[in-house]
C-alpha cells in the first residue's frame, strides 16, 4: 500500500453509496437537480478557497464528497428504464401496433425456447411510428426457430410485451429481478408465424465483433474438440458460457474453480503478460514505448469486444489498461489504484454494474490479493524457487478465497474446501491454456489450424476438465446449503476490512475496530438464528403434486406425494436454505391440518368435504377434485381457497371464477406463487 492513492477510493465508495440510494429511494427531479447544481457551484468555489490554504480545508472536503455522492444518484436516475422518456415501457399507445427489434446477444435455450436479448428500436401503431431504445427478452419456441436469427438480425414482432416471470416458490432464482440489473424489463414469446425477418441488418462495430465470434465457434465446432472441450474454450477464449453443460458447470463450481470460466484480471492479466513479451522488442525503437502501450491497450480491448464486454471483462481489461501504462512509463503504482480508477470510471458509464454478481465477485477477489498476498507470502520465505513460485500460488488462492467467501456463502450457498488444490494445478498451466488458444483462435480463422494442434490442445482442455470432475468427486470436501444472510455477508467483510486495518497499521484504534469487526458479525449471527427461528406453514407450488410444510424452529415437517426422492427436490433445498432448516421429516398427506391456529381441511380427488360441526379456515383443493365449488363454500364458508399445482388448469380456470362470484378469496399456487401462513402465537 506503499502507492496507494486515498483519493480516489474515497471517491469510489461516495460514487457508490449514490449509486445505491438513487435505486433504493425515488427523490423529487426538479429538488434534486437544484440541489446538485448548487453542490456545483458550492465545490467551484470551495475549491478556489482551498487553493489558498496552507493546510486541507474540511469544506472543500465535505463539498467534494457530497457532489459525489449526489452524481452517483443522478447517474442511477438517468440510466433506469423509468426515466427515460424513449425507453419502450413509457411508449403509450392505444392500439397493439407492431415492435421493430434488432437482436443483440444469443442467450443459454432452456428446454422450450431459445432466448434472444433485443433493443426495441421503433413501434408502429396504426399509421403512426415512435422512435424507442430499451432491451427486452425474446423467447422463440424451440420448433419454430429460423436457424439465421444472429447478432444484428432486425425482426418485426407484436407488441405484446409481458412481465418476466417471477419464481413461484420462495428463496428460488428471481429472473425476473436478473434480468431488470441487466436492464431489460420485459419479455416476448413468440413462435415463428408471428416473426417477420427484415432484409437488412444493422452495421454497428459490435455486431461486426458478435458475428465474427458467431464464425469463429462455428469453425470450431468443425474440429476435433468434443463438445465438453469446445464449451470451454468458448468461455476461456471467447466469453460464451451458454454451451457449457449443467454438470461440467457444477463440477467447476465444486472444485472451487469456477473463477477459471468467466474472463477476468486473471485472464487479462496472463494475456497482458504475454503481449508484454511478444511486443518487448519494440522497447529498442524510437517512440517503441508509446507505440507498444498502444498496442497492448487495442489489443486488451480487442479481446473484451470478442468477449462479449462482459462486466467483469470491462473492469479487468480498464484496470490494466491504467497497469500497462504504468508499466511502459517506468512508474511504481499500486494495483489498488488502478482497480478503484476503473471502478469509479465503469459505474459512470453504467451504474448497474454494481448489482451484477460477477462485477462484484471480481472486484473483491483482486482487492484481498492486492491486500493480502504480500502479509500471507510474508509469512513463510521458501528457499527453492519451486516452492517459492507454489507458495506464492497458495497464498494468492486464500487471498482471493477469502475475498469472495462471504458474497459465495450469500448469492450459492456452498463452500468448496479444496479450492486451493484446484488452483495449484489449474493456475501454472492457464498461461499455457490461453496462449495455445489464441493461437488456435487466429489459425482456425484462417483455416490452417493442423489436426496436431488441434488434438494436443483439446487433450489439454480434456485432461483439464478430468481433473475438476476428480476434485469436484470428492464430495465430503464441498460444504452445501450454507446459510448466509446478507447482513452477515455485509459484516463479514467488515471484519476482514478491519483485519486489513490491522495487519497494516498495528495501532490501538486497529485492535478495537478489530474486535468490532468480530461483535457485529456474532450479532448478525445471533440476528439470523432469531428471524428464522419463526415458525410457518406453507403450500409449495409443484406441477402435478402436492407439497406442505409446516417449519417448526429449525425442523419442517413436510407432507407430499412426490416419487422421486425428496433429497432431489430444488424447491425444497432453496427454502431449507433460506430458512435455515436443519431436519426433514416426511409424512403423508392428511385430510387435516393444524396450521399453528389455523385449520387447513384438504380436499383430494375423493371429493369428501361434508363433515359435521366442522368449520376450517382454509380449504386446499389437490388433484383436481370433481367438485361443486359453490355448495363447498356455502357449506364450508371457509376464509380462503387455496388451489396447488396438483389441479387442472381448467378446473382452476372454473373454481376462480365461481370464487368471484362468491365473493371468496382464491389463490392458485401457479398464478401467485407459494402460500405461507405464519404460525407464531
Amino acid at each position: 500500500m506503499q502507492f496507494l492513492n486515498f483519493t480516489i477510493i474515497k471517491l469510489s465508495i461516495f460514487l457508490i453509496l449514490g449509486i445505491i440510494t438513487g435505486f433504493t429511494i425515488h427523490l423529487p427531479l426538479q429538488a434534486f437537480f437544484i440541489c446538485l447544481g448548487f453542490l456545483f457551484l458550492s465545490f467551484f468555489f470551495s475549491f478556489l478557497r482551498a487553493r489558498k490554504k496552507l493546510f486541507d480545508d474540511a469544506f472543500f472536503g465535505i463539498c467534494t464528497w457530497s457532489l459525489i455522492f449526489c452524481i452517483g444518484i443522478a447517474t442511477a436516475y438517468l440510466h433506469q428504464p423509468k426515466n427515460i422518456p424513449q425507453h419502450y415501457i413509457n411508449t403509450k399507445s392505444t392500439e397493439a401496433g407492431i415492435m421493430q427489434i434488432r437482436i443483440l446477444e444469443t442467450l443459454k435455450p432452456n428446454a422450450y425456447n431459445q432466448a434472444y436479448i433485443a433493443e426495441v428500436e421503433r413501434i408502429f401503431s396504426g399509421k403512426n411510428s415512435v422512435t424507442t431504445t430499451g432491451k427486452i427478452l425474446l423467447n422463440i419456441s424451440k420448433d419454430s426457430i429460423p436457424l439465421n436469427i444472429k447478432p444484428g438480425t432486425k425482426l418485426l414482432v407484436p407488441n405484446k410485451p409481458s412481465d418476466i416471470t417471477e419464481p413461484l416458490n420462495p428463496y428460488r432464482f428471481n429472473y425476473r429481478r436478473f434480468m431488470q440489473k441487466q436492464k431489460v424489463e420485459k419479455q416476448l414469446s413468440l413462435d415463428r408465424a408471428e416473426l417477420q425477418m427484415l432484409t437488412y441488418t444493422t452495421n454497428r462495430p459490435l455486431t461486426h465483433i458478435a458475428n465474427f465470434r458467431t464464425s469463429l465457434i462455428e469453425k470450431l465446432s468443425k474440429t476435433n474438440f468434443n463438445k465438453d472441450e469446445l464449451a470451454i474454450i468458448q468461455a476461456l477464449l471467447l466469453g460464451q458460457k451458454q454451451d457449457i453443460s449443467k454438470e461440467v458447470y457444477e463440477d467447476y463450481a465444486a472444485a472451487g474453480a469456477i473463477h477459471i470460466l468467466a474472463i477476468s484480471g486473471l485472464h487479462v492479466g496472463v494475456i497482458l503478460l504475454i503481449l508484454n513479451w511478444l511486443f518487448k522488442p519494440l522497447n529498442l525503437v524510437k517512440y517503441g514505448l508509446f507505440l507498444k502501450t498502444v498496442l497492448l491497450i487495442s489489443l486488451m480491448w480487442g479481446f473484451a469486444m470478442l468477449a462479449g464486454l462482459s462486466p467483469s471483462v470491462m473492469r479487468a481489461v480498464t484496470m490494466f489498461s491504467f497497469i500497462a501504462i504504468g508499466m511502459q512509463l517506468r512508474r511504481k503504482t499500486s494495483a489498488l489504484n488502478s482497480l478503484f480508477i476503473s471502478l469509479f470510471i465503469l459505474l459512470l458509464v453504467n451504474p448497474y454494474f454494481i448489482f451484477q454478481v460477477g462485477f462484484q465477485l471480481s472486484y473483491l477477489a483482486v482487492f484481498a490479493i492486492v491486500s493480502l498476498h504480500p502479509k500471507l507470502f510474508k509469512l513463510w520465505q521458501p528457499k527453492f524457487k519451486i516452492t517459492r513460485y507454489f507458495w506464492g500460488l497458495l497464498c494468492v488462492s486464500i487471498a482471493a478465497q477469502i475475498g469472495v467467501l462471504p458474497l459465495s456463502l450469500f448469492y450459492f450457498h456452498q463452500f468448496p474446501s479444496l479450492f486451493f488444490l484446484s488452483n495449484l494445478v489449474v493456475l501454472p498451466v492457464l498461461g499455457l491454456i490461453l496462449g495455445l488458444g489464441i493461437l488456435v483462435i487466429i489459425l482456425t480463422h484462417f483455416n490452417i489450424l493442423p489436426n496436431a494442434l488441434a488434438d494436443a490442445y483439446g487433450n489439454l482442455i480434456g485432461l483439464m476438465n478430468q481433473f475438476i470432475t476428480w476434485v469436484a468427486g470428492k464430495e465430503e470436501f464441498v460444504f452445501t446449503n450454507i446459510h448466509f444472510s446478507i447482513w452477515q455477508s455485509l459484516s463479514a467483510y467488515l471484519l476482514i476490512l478491519f483485519f486489513i486495518f490491522l495487519i497494516y497499521r498495528k495501532s490501538f484504534r486497529s485492535f478495537i475496530l478489530f474486535l468490532c469487526g468480530i461483535i457485529l458479525l456474532q450479532s448478525s449471527m445471533i440476528f439470523s438464528r432469531i428471524q428464522n427461528s419463526s415458525s410457518e406453514s406453507i403450500v409449495f407450488h409443484k406441477p402435478r403434486k402436492t407439497m406442505i410444510g409446516i417449519k417448526k424452529h429449525d425442523k419442517l415437517e413436510l407432507y407430499h406425494n412426490l416419487e422421486a426422492p425428496v433429497k432431489n427436490e430444488i424447491r425444497l433445498k432453496d427454502y431449507k436454505t433460506g430458512r435455515n432448516i436443519r431436519r426433514l421429516e416426511e409424512q403423508a398427506i392428511p385430510n387435516i391440518l393444524l396450521a399453528g391456529k389455523t385449520s387447513v381441511f384438504i380436499v383430494d380427488s375423493s371429493a369428501v368435504y361434508k363433515l359435521n360441526d366442522f368449520k376450517p379456515q382454509i380449504v386446499l383443493l389437490r388433484d383436481s377434485p370433481k367438485i361443486n365449488l359453490e355448495r363447498l363454500i356455502t357449506h364450508l364458508n371457509p376464509m380462503l381457497i387455496i388451489a396447488d399445482g396438483s389441479n387442472y388448469h381448467s378446473y382452476v380456470s372454473r373454481w376462480a371464477k365461481t370464487a368471484r362470484k362468491q365473493k371468496a378469496r382464491f389463490h392458485h399456487t401457479g398464478k401467485n406463487g407459494a402460500f405461507r401462513i405464519s404460525t407464531e402465537p
